[in-house]
């Protein structure tokens, strides 16, 4: 993968070498399935409800600006069909700015990660599943390794409906917090926000099968190909097990 790096982010914050992000995932691995539940054992769960509502609301904005700064700048539509095409190629002098944008995206995504402490600091254990911890690990080392290796076009499109899904998700949850009455009138929507996170996946992972087209791009292209497709079915996979296993407990 060193004859596959891009100059433009090699010396960015956490970019330049592969140990941050290693000590990150392992770090939050060792702290959500060991110290944090030890740590918990003998303790009542914590509320912590003013800082889920500041931590949604912390979401909702740093998506929403995700998601206009790659609409007003970038081409995340036209990166679609002329997915064969580079970064360079369809944004031109904006490139170097989505790229940015793209490495704004994995330090959200890493923030992301305190989701699940909060889940072991409230003693939710049903909510540290294995779909939970492996999308926000596979999340943040997809996005370092395309970032750094393979910033391919495609990725502004992947982003903006991340961040889009993203948005309606973090005000779900946002609006959940304000009390059990408020909870009951948004429970007929719970299952659609796990079917639109399962259609912009689906969307994603057939999207990035153009690339396994042979006169598709280069060899970059289809490395780039290969992670999102493979990445792509194993998300699905796992929030489709999810989906079926909530509408079983709900009958």
């Amino acid at each position: 993968m060193a004859n596959f790096t891009d100059a433009r982010t090699m010396k960015w914050l956490l970019l330049s070498s592969p140990i941050p992000i290693i000590f990150i995932s392992l770090a939050y691995l060792y702290v959500v399935y060991f110290t944090g539940p030890q740590f918990m054992k003998d303790r009542k769960p914590y509320s912590l409800k003013r800082f889920i509502q500041c931590y949604n609301l912390f979401q909702i904005v740093a998506n929403f600006w995700i998601v206009f700064n790659i609409m007003t700048d970038g081409r995340p539509f036209t990166a679609v069909w002329r997915y064969c095409e580079s970064l360079d190629q369809i944004c031109g002098r904006n490139s170097e700015k989505q790229l940015e944008i793209i490495w704004w995206t994995l330090l959200l995504k890493i923030i992301d990660l305190i989701e699940t402490i909060i889940f072991v600091l409230r003693k939710k254990d049903r909510q540290v599943s294995f779909l939970h911890t492996y999308h926000h690990i596979s999340t943040v080392v997809y996005l370092w390794a395309t970032l750094r290796h393979s910033a391919h076009s495609f990725l502004m499109t992947i982003i903006a409906l991340n961040s889009s899904v993203h948005v309606i998700m973090y005000s779900y949850y946002c609006l959940s917090t304000f009390g059990s009455n408020m909870q009951r009138r948004l429970l007929p929507f719970k299952k659609w926000i796990t079917l639109i996170q399962m259609a912009h996946i689906a969307f994603i992972t057939v999207g990035s099968s153009q690339g396994f087209i042979l006169s598709c791009g280069n060899t970059s292209v289809k490395y780039f190909s290969v992670a999102t497709f493979l990445n792509g079915i194993v998300n699905l996979s796992l929030f489709f097990n999810f989906y079926n296993s909530y509408k079983k407990s709900k009958a």
